[in-house]
């Protein structure tokens, strides 16, 4: 069963699968196999790709919403009750149908059932975020958990700064990217990831796929990167659970200390906000 052993420090895991399009039975029992076996490693949270639970790739609007799935559906119902029973938290990924409106949503879930959700706000003319609905709010998606303050962005928000930034300005101890990076997509994986988290002195969660669906290939690359940047686990292209240890105080501290009282540099504190504006 997940575990602490002692105050901000835990195991954490990216979950690096694939999904099967218009199937999100099937794939959320999927996830909850892999919940299952992460419990059992001690993991306390488990990070899933962007659109698991529904596939991403679309080509028009009828075929996206038919894919899309309620948040109060069957399928996200199994992965809450996994959760109660297994006292585990979790990040999944589905195109979330809300009446007529369709979103790229991000779903926390722990033991309590769904604690909040994030609807993409930046879409790139790519797969179903062609067709699906920009969200309204402005609020940071940060919530506070068992397992620590949890922000969350989705794939393509990992471009711009501000949406990063603005999560950790606003607590995120742990910032989760659930993905679908393409092959085309290194540079994600290799730079923006290590630098949004050393640059904002977070634990950065990247949660992709390493499948194919519909002739567009997924290149893997997950990871759990700590505040500094250094890449604590790294997935390539293989199927798995990926786990690493992490302690939430170094999320904390947003300083550098070379030589305390001589060389110590803090960023955050140092900002100067005002000089920002255009």
């Amino acid at each position: 069963m997940p575990h602490y052993t002692h105050m901000g420090v835990m195991k954490i895991a990216v979950a690096q699968i694939g999904s099967v399009r218009g199937a999100a039975l099937q794939n959320a029992e999927t996830v909850a196999g892999w919940l299952e076996r992460a419990a059992a490693d001690g993991c306390a949270f488990v990070a899933f790709p962007e659109c698991g639970l529904t596939g991403y790739v679309f080509h028009d609007r009828a075929g996206l919403a038919g894919a899309a799935i309620p948040a109060s559906g069957p399928e996200v119902a199994l992965i809450v009750e996994t959760c109660r029973r297994l006292a585990i938290h979790t990040v999944v990924g589905l195109f979330e149908r809300d009446g007529e409106r369709v979103y790229n949503t991000a779903l926390l879930i722990g033991p309590q059932g769904v604690v909040g959700s994030h609807r993409k706000r930046h879409l790139p003319f790519l797969g179903g975020d062609r067709f699906a609905d920009e969200p309204g709010g402005i609020e940071p998606s940060v919530f506070d958990t068992p397992v620590g303050k949890i922000g969350i962005a989705i794939c393509y928000e990992i471009r711009f700064p501000e949406v990063v930034r603005t999560l950790v300005l606003s607590g995120a101890e742990i910032v989760v990217l659930p993905t679908n990076w393409p092959a085309q997509s290194h540079i994600l994986a290799d730079l923006f990831t290590p630098v949004r988290a050393a640059e904002n002195f977070v634990y950065f969660l990247a949660a992709n796929r390493n499948d194919t669906e519909d002739r567009s290939e997924f290149m893997g690359s997950s990871q759990i990167v700590d505040p500094t940047g250094h890449v604590l686990v790294h997935a390539g292209t293989q199927t798995g659970l990926f786990a690493a240890e992490v302690d939430l105080n170094r999320s904390r501290d947003k300083r550098i200390v070379f030589e305390s009282g001589e060389f110590e540099i803090s960023p955050f504190r140092d900002r100067k906000p005002g000089t920002y504006r255009l």
